[in-house]
């Protein structure tokens, strides 16, 4: 069977944790530290708690993880939207300020 990933912490101490509780309740756990264990990227947010495919909906119910990968909040998409209009209109109004002249 294949692997599945239950849980996404920021760092190996909580995913030790999760491994951890995972094993005391009778499921084999590993993580996986993706690209954080070459050095490459920061070690922040790249470590996933992988477990059997058939024990993954067991494993989410005890971590109380959901089925995905958490995506990009939203709100961080409207600031940049935001900055970049605001970016805009001082572009245009210095526009105007240099043809009024």
């Amino acid at each position: 069977m294949s692997e599945v990933a239950i849980a996404f912490p920021n760092d190996e101490p909580s995913a030790a944790v999760i491994v951890s509780r995972l094993e005391a309740a009778g499921i084999a756990a590993r993580i996986d530290r993706g690209l954080a264990a070459s050095y490459q990227v920061a070690p922040i947010g790249h470590v996933t708690v992988l477990v059997n495919e058939r024990d993954a909906k067991r494993a989410r119910q005890i971590v109380g993880a959901r089925d995905s990968r958490p995506v990009t909040p939203t709100y961080a998409l409207w600031i940049v939207l935001a900055l970049v209009l605001v970016a805009l209109v001082l572009g245009v109004a210095a526009l105007i300020q240099l043809l009024a002249r």
